[in-house]
Order: structure tokens, then C-alpha cells, then sequence
């Protein structure tokens, strides 16, 4: 009984039995987090934070509060988010975020623009490979595929610093091998927010995204599910695993 319902949860995905629905996707100037639109900064002093909160009208208190600093201060990336004012500002300049419609049941790609895959769903050198491999150039955003919450977000052996989604239906997304984690565990993120950066942290040979998709711990594979890419290219073709 729990094969045939893990089977008809994915037949529902293939066939896109989902109703749709309108998201927001983060960009270099507006971005979401815990409900507040802001940016991330890196902020290397206490001065640097008091500097950015004053910049866009943000209450330090709430910077705080957002951010779980508490007591000490490390020099990180920080959401700083922005004041009604700023938010009206950019505006009028007509800077604001995309709208997109896709299936309330539809992965969204974790990379903006134009993609290629380096490795997919098979066995690589004797090894099983979970997922997709996505070169992209270091520190490019990475985003939420799925709305769902933060199950993990640290670093693990092999894959480097590693964020878990837990969606809806028994199905999680992996990102791997992350410059850094914007999010953290038991936020809740929504499909297209921004949530780290592209690294080659872990067992990596340069900057990359090891993006999974699994059901009940079951790796599937990920092009079975993300919308069709005409530009899309894909390098390592083996897929040997059925």
C-alpha cells in the first residue's frame, strides 16, 4: 500500500494535476525573508550592521530580532530588512520582483537563467549520484525549488554546507556543496525566495549546486519533475539507474 501511494503521488507530478499558482522570485535588490523584504549583506562589524540599518530605515532592534544575534556579534551575512520608505522608493524606479505562474505542485529550477547539468540521476565512477550537478559561477544565488520548511541547514561530510526543504506529500529538496546557508533550521521558506549562495565547500572540484529531489528518502530524478528547458544542456548523459 505505501509503494502504490508513493507512485501516485508521483504520477500527480508528472502530470501536473496541480492548480496554479502566482509566486514572487528574489533578485539581486529585493529579497524574502521570514515574511520581510530585504537583501543579504555581508557585514563584517557591529558598525557595518548599525551603518546598513540606518541606510535603508530598519530599526537595529528589528535587524536583531530577524537575525537572532542576541549578545554576540560574527562577522556572517545578515538580512537587513527594508523600511516602507525604501520599498516605495524602489518602486518608482520600477525595480521589483518577477512574478511567475507555475503549478502549486510544480518544482521551480534552484538557479536563475540559462542552466547546465554536469552529472544527473545514475551511477558516476562506481558510485550512485543522487541528484543533478549544476556548474554555475560562485556565489550566485541559489533558490527554494518547493515552499516547505528548513529541515537542516549545516555541514555534512562529502557534500559541504547543505540546506534540507521538507515540502509537502513526504517530498524534501537537497542543496549541496553552498558558499553559504542564508537560511536556517525551522524557517519557513516559500518557492522562488532565496536561500544561500553557490560554493564548492565539501568534497567538490569547483563551484557548483548538488540539487536533489526525493520522496519518503527515495531519490528521483530531478528533470522528471523541474519544467523543460530548451537551452538546457546536459553534459554527463548516463542515467543507468532503473
Amino acid at each position: 500500500m505505501k509503494k502504490y501511494y508513493t507512485i501516485l503521488i508521483i504520477f500527480l507530478f508528472l502530470t501536473g494535476l496541480n492548480a496554479e499558482q502566482k509566486i514572487y522570485l528574489d533578485n539581486d535588490e529585493i529579497q524574502e525573508y521570514k515574511g520581510k523584504l530585504g537583501k543579504w549583506f555581508q557585514v563584517e562589524s557591529i558598525k557595518a550592521l548599525l551603518s546598513l540599518s540606518k541606510k535603508y530605515s530598519t530599526d537595529i532592534k528589528e535587524v536583531n530580532s530577524i537575525n537572532n544575534i542576541g549578545n554576540k556579534f560574527f562577522k556572517s551575512y545578515y538580512f537587513i530588512p527594508y523600511s516602507e520608505e525604501y520599498l516605495k522608493e524602489l518602486e518608482k524606479k520600477n525595480i521589483q520582483r518577477i512574478v511567475i505562474t507555475t503549478g502549486d505542485e510544480e518544482f521551480i529550477w534552484p538557479i536563475w537563467g540559462p542552466i547546465e547539468t554536469s552529472s544527473v540521476l545514475g551511477f558516476r565512477n562506481g558510485k550512485f549520484h543522487t541528484g543533478l550537478d549544476l556548474p554555475v559561477v560562485g556565489g550566485k544565488p541559489i533558490i527554494a525549488s518547493m515552499e516547505g520548511l528548513v529541515t537542516y541547514s549545516n555541514y555534512t561530510a562529502g557534500y559541504g554546507k547543505v540546506i534540507i526543504i521538507e515540502h509537502r506529500d513526504n517530498f524534501s529538496t537537497k542543496y549541496a556543496h553552498n558558499y553559504v546557508n542564508f537560511v536556517k533550521k525551522g524557517d519557513f521558506v516559500k518557492k522562488g525566495q532565496i536561500i544561500g549562495l553557490v560554493g564548492s565547500t565539501g568534497q567538490s572540484t569547483g563551484n557548483h549546486l548538488h540539487f536533489e529531489i526525493r520522496c519518503k528518502e527515495i531519490p528521483l530524478d530531478p528533470l522528471d519533475f523541474l519544467p523543460h528547458k530548451d537551452e538546457l544542456r546536459i553534459i554527463h548523459t548516463l542515467k543507468n539507474w532503473k
